[in-house]
């Protein structure tokens, strides 16, 4: 760099004994040999976009991951998405906007969970720790409830699940890539008041003192629909018969495509297959992230009295429409044992 300005004052100085038009020409070229080299030191010096809160100097393409419930379960699903991030936005607030605005609708098992009318307020950071304000409307009425919810303890289970499943996704996406560790959310009416910290019993059912409130939450991987949790919850449905339960999590094969609901429960009906015991591995991802294999170790019982294992048996999982599920032909080969 040292060398290169001591060119250019060498260069200004030849300048002043040329002819005019000369002059000029050659003060153009320097001029914009030297704004050239500003612009290439800025690009070198710019933030990213976590350093400066997920801040963006321009309009860019972000690819980012999204968390919404899966199903009717306790659990999130993903969506992966791409957010067109312009001047006045941050990456953090608008991905926080796209979760409360809900998955798209090729991802038909999942489904927001943060009430109608719930806003940002704000979204800022200091170190570690995203603080991120909603309205109080996230604290209202939940979708699809009754009018008198808040007097119905089913109402007031489902409103507490669906505050923390709210809670985590905002930490799972604002911690994904390292952006923040942890996020500490609030509440508030407008712009204007200060924000207010959540009673912890709004979002246990369980917990009876109103002192209590939500702290700053981590990343919380039992929340995530992992290739191990697809499997246990596949397992479980299968041991209660819940067939409905099951069907989210079935897939179709490239040679047979998945029977509508109905069909399933009837086919599942007919083979009165029971599972009396199981045990699943954590699994492994392949390197392309699309397909997972666990192992099951299980013990089935047929209608008629017979019983069969299972033993360290590999269960292939794939991932579509971002989530993990499991081809019925596999389900078959598990319950129909030679």
């Amino acid at each position: 760099m040292r060398k290169t300005l001591i060119c250019l004052l060498l260069a200004l100085a030849l300048v002043a004994a040329l002819e005019p038009h000369v002059r000029g020409r050659i003060a153009e070229s320097v001029s914009g040999l030297t704004a050239q080299q500003e612009e290439q030191a800025e690009a070198a010096n710019a933030p990213t976009f976590s350093q400066q809160l997920g801040g963006a100097s321009r309009t860019d393409m972000l690819d980012v991951t999204l968390y919404f419930r899966f199903a009717d379960t306790g659990v999130l699903g993903a969506q992966q998405a791409q957010l067109d991030i312009r001047r006045e936005e941050t990456v953090a607030t608008s991905i926080v906007q796209k979760l409360i605005d809900g998955p798209d609708i090729a991802h038909e098992h999942l489904s927001g969970v943060f009430p109608q009318g719930t806003r940002v307020i704000s979204v800022t950071g200091e170190e570690t720790t995203a603080f991120v304000t909603l309205s109080d409307s996230f604290l209202g009425r939940p979708d699809g409830a009754p009018a008198d919810w808040e007097d119905l303890p089913e109402w007031q289970e489902e409103a507490a699940l669906r505050r923390r499943l709210a809670v985590q996704s905002i930490a799972l996406a604002l911690t994904e890539d390292g952006r923040f560790q942890r996020v500490q959310l609030y509440v508030a009416q407008n712009d204007d008041e200060i924000p207010r910290r959540i009673p912890l019993a709004l979002m246990d059912t369980r917990v009876t003192d109103p002192a209590l409130v939500l702290a700053a939450c981590p990343r919380d991987e039992q929340a995530l629909l992992t290739q191990g949790c697809a499997l246990e919850m596949a397992m479980e449905a299968w041991q209660a018969q819940d067939w409905a339960a099951l069907y989210p999590l079935m897939t179709q094969a490239q040679d047979e495509p998945l029977p509508t609901l109905t069909v399933f429960e009837t086919e599942m009906a007919d083979l009165g297959i029971s599972l009396l015991t199981y045990s699943v591995s954590p699994g492994s991802v392949s390197f392309d992230g699309q397909s997972a294999t666990l192992v099951l170790d299980a013990e089935i019982r047929s209608r008629d009295g017979g019983d069969a294992q299972i033993v360290r048996e590999s269960v292939p999982l794939r991932r579509v429409q971002d989530n993990w599920a499991m081809e019925l032909k596999t389900l078959r080969s598990l319950m129909i044992r030679d």
